[in-house]
């Protein structure tokens, strides 16, 4: 004899993360908000001391010495060097700082033009510190240094919301709330939270769009019109730059000419700059200067001391114009906000379970009729595509990652760890070596005996009955324990600013099987009635109600079964 099972709506949402799984994510999250944490107090300090200088005495000086100091195996190699007497107070110092922060550049002709600036036996001004007159700066630092705070922010606030998430943003007590009202309330503060998130981008784009984009581009266009002049090379080679995870490489060629009468050096190859990966390239782009027989470089007329060895437009020359990624994003993301093109939700359970009635199911959404023929159900996920997923995910994650690691691993080597960028990567690593061992789980996991589930009939209206019938391949023996159960699950999907998000809430659960008994888990059947005060299922675009037949079956020392079949349930009968 069948048996048959009742349940109720249990109203309850899907199980929440064990508090383990909680702190497991949350210390991914916690590395984004303290490292960002960290930076963001170091900038402020810094931005502090820097608008401190600005109070600082104007006091006249004299230039003592001015010269430039090279440090070739330095990532800026040049560096002015300068000392200048004041008296402060009826007292005289000497002080050699030029700016606070400075290093030096890896561009000779902008130290060049330091030391033009400030010639020996000039008269000038310098900045003293009146608390510690022995202080003193010849230029103030920018101020323009602090908006990186804001790009900073970034990571900080995706650190800080994501910990908010994980602890304090659980269902309410007492009860399930419905997920259209969730939804609004969250839409609310989403869209808040989304036009800081855009505004940052956007200052952070608008801040490096000038110094990294627009200048260097009018300058390579300008170039054009500077006057072609003979120069000598004094020295060529391909500069490495050590960072945290990989070496990069760029083109170092300092070179001499003479304009107007005067010599002027410079080793400036373009005015893009920086560096990248590749070796290769710079190494010919070298290698043709040393043996060009009658180089020429361009010199800007108006400033002899500024020259470029290679002008107009190249390949690189896009790539100056990244910030504009940012503030595209940024502005585009405010625009989108302001003007409230959010994703509408359709009417959930709670709006249509009172008045469903028969013959409404192709009104919303439904496809099929009930009672039909027995069916077997096909899960949710095949164990197949499960393991092709995870290592599909397991080797992009960790194919990029390989990048920054070997390039710790050669720190290592060498005896010179970069511990900043070890300790940064550990948790990134961890979840690799994490999807390698899921990777093992899902392949141990076709060893597993397959569930048969067979459902009569295959389409069951509300307030209907069927039977289930299950069974077993392969070694059954190893299951210790089955458990069937039968769900129905709402799920609404909404956009909040520019991503999608998908609410779930199971209404309805009901275990069907719970046994022990090797017979009873071989193979049996059960029977299950659908509640009539229960939703029919149903698919839109923006909303689901799902019904699934869940199989749990419990192996020691082994991946578990778990299988999950969608079922149909139709719009109740005419009376």
């Amino acid at each position: 004899m069948v048996k048959f099972s009742f349940g109720r709506c249990t109203g309850r949402y899907d199980k929440p993360p064990t508090v383990v799984g909680k702190v497991g994510i949350s210390l991914f999250f916690f590395v984004f908000f303290g490292m960002g944490l960290v930076f963001e107090v170091l900038i402020i300090r810094e931005f502090g001391n820097a608008v401190g200088q600005r109070f600082w005495k104007k006091t006249a000086c004299t230039i003592l010495a001015s010269d430039i100091e090279e440090k070739p195996r330095s990532d800026t190699p040049y560096t002015f060097t300068v000392s200048y007497e004041y008296e402060f107070n009826s007292k005289k110092y000497t002080s050699a700082v030029y700016k606070r922060g400075y290093s030096g550049s890896d561009k000779y002709d902008k130290v060049g033009k330091l030391v033009e600036r400030y010639p020996v036996g000039k008269e000038t001004f310098c900045y003293v510190n009146p608390g510690q007159p022995s202080k003193a700066v010849l230029k103030h630092q920018s101020l323009l240094f602090g908006l990186a705070f804001f790009f900073v922010l970034i990571f900080v606030l995706i650190g800080a919301g994501g910990l908010y998430a994980v602890w304090f943003r659980g269902g309410k007590k007492g009860g399930a709330e419905p997920i259209a009202a969730k939804a609004r309330r969250r839409g609310k503060k989403g869209k808040y939270g989304l036009a800081v998130f855009f505004s940052i981008f956007a200052l952070a784009g608008a801040g490096m769009l000038y110094p990294l984009g627009i200048r260097p581009v009018a300058k390579t266009l300008d170039a054009e019109k500077w006057a072609e002049t003979p120069c000598k090379i004094v020295s060529a080679q391909v500069r490495s730059h050590r960072g945290d995870d990989s070496t990069t490489y760029s083109v170092d060629i300092l070179y001499e000419y003479e304009f107007d009468g005067k010599t002027y050096k410079s080793n400036r190859y373009d005015f893009i700059g920086g560096s990248s990966s590749g070796h290769s390239g710079k190494a010919r782009v070298v290698s043709s200067y040393k043996a060009a027989k009658n180089p020429v470089c361009y010199v800007n007329p108006k400033k002899p001391s500024e020259a470029v060895l290679k002008r107009g437009f190249h390949l690189a020359l896009p790539f100056a114009l990244f910030p504009l990624l940012f503030l595209a994003s940024g502005v585009g993301g405010l625009i989108y906000i302001i003007r409230g093109k959010k994703g509408r939700l359709r009417p959930t359970t709670e709006q249509w379970m009172p008045e469903t009635a028969a013959g409404e199911g192709a009104e919303f959404g439904f496809v099929g009729q009930a009672d039909s023929g027995p069916v077997e159900l096909k899960p949710r996920y095949a164990p197949l595509a499960k393991l092709l997923g995870s290592i599909g995910f397991t080797a992009i994650w960790n194919g990029v990652l390989s990048i920054f690691v070997v390039g710790i691993i050669r720190d290592f080597q060498r005896s010179d760890p970069e511990w900043f960028g070890t300790i940064f990567m550990i948790p990134f690593v961890l979840i690799g070596i994490g999807a390698i061992g899921f990777v093992l789980y899902q392949l141990l996991a076709l060893f597993n005996p397959r569930p048969t589930l067979r459902l009569s009939p295959g389409r069951i209206p509300l307030g209907g009955a069927a039977e289930l019938g299950w069974s077993f391949s392969g070694r059954t023996s190893v299951i210790s324990q089955l458990k069937i159960t039968l769900l129905g699950r709402e799920e609404a999907t909404y956009r909040r600013g520019t991503k999608t998000h998908t609410d779930k809430n199971t209404f309805y659960e009901m275990e069907l099987v719970a046994t022990a008994q090797r017979a009873e888990i071989a193979s049996g059947q059960v029977g299950l009635i659908i509640p009539t005060d229960t939703m029919h299922s149903f698919e839109a675009k923006n909303n689901k109600i799902i019904w699934a037949i869940e199989v749990h079956s419990d192996i020691k020392r082994w991946p578990d079964v778990k299988e999950s079949f969608k079922i149909t349930v139709a719009p109740a009968k005419n009376n």
